[in-house]
């Protein structure tokens, strides 16, 4: 007669995914350090620390500056200051860049090793001849998911005779209807047939949603016309625009 025997099998409890993911960041640590936490038998600890190395980022190994520089012109200004970032272990992101009159502005987006960001900032500050600001951002910009909802966009541009104030009185005209400048170039020129000083302003501006339901673009156009008369220039406004592109010093929109 065949006796049957039970044996009770020893399972694993069952984990759940992100605790399976935790568990799987500590696999991949080296042999050397596991085994101090298995030597210890801490079991709790262990787990809480898994806790850390898995919810962990790689903006906690890195410092993300902004970092804003401002000179007189010169040949070399960005290699300068890209160079020392580069040597610092650092990567530049987003960047923009202008001339003003005869200085030249850059600001960027800097990630760097943590260890390495004050000597960068130090570094960056110390450049001959620049004024250089840097703010620490808190995290990467880049993780941030969730982004207000953008309900309306448009391009607004004005031209017209120079005259003090414009830049002022157009950007509240936009303003007291809510909405924010997301970019924006002015610019001097001279008139094709003549010495007449010149005045541009090119930008885009949005609202975010919901719009209240007084929101109208054509009421803002209309304003925006009646202020131009007022002005001795033209301001017009082309809804639907999110994006500029530089085509041969000529600025051109493409629809959304």
């Amino acid at each position: 007669q065949k006796h049957s025997h039970s044996h009770t099998a020893l399972h694993a409890p069952r984990l759940s995914p992100t605790a399976a993911k935790r568990m799987s960041a500590l696999r991949a640590l080296p042999r050397s350090l596991t085994s101090v936490f298995r030597d210890a038998g801490a079991a709790k600890s262990l787990s809480s620390l898994s806790s850390k190395l898995y919810f962990s980022s790689a903006s906690h190994d890195k410092t993300y500056l902004i970092v804003n520089s401002l000179g007189i012109d010169r040949t070399g200004i960005v290699s300068d200051l890209s160079k020392l970032v580069t040597d610092a272990g650092g990567n530049v992101g987003e960047s923009q860049a202008a001339k003003v009159g005869n200085h030249f502005s850059l600001t960027m987006l800097v990630s760097v090793p943590s260890d390495k960001s004050k000597s960068l900032q130090v570094s960056l500050q110390n450049l001959s001849g620049m004024n250089t600001h840097c703010i620490e951002t808190d995290g990467d910009p880049n993780a941030i998911k969730v982004r207000p909802s953008i309900a309306y966009s448009g391009r607004f541009v004005l031209e017209g005779v120079d005259d003090p104030g414009l830049v002022h009185k157009v950007t509240s005209a936009l303003a007291k209807h809510n909405l924010s400048i997301d970019t924006m170039e002015t610019a001097d020129e001279i008139a094709p047939h003549g010495g007449t000083q010149l005045f541009k302003i090119d930008g885009i501006c949005t609202a975010i949603a919901p719009l209240p339901k007084s929101f109208d673009s054509d009421e803002i156009r209309e304003e925006l016309s009646e202020l131009g008369n007022s002005l001795n220039c033209d301001i017009t406004l082309e809804d639907n625009v999110t994006k500029k592109k530089r085509d041969n010093w000529i600025w051109t929109e493409e629809a959304a």
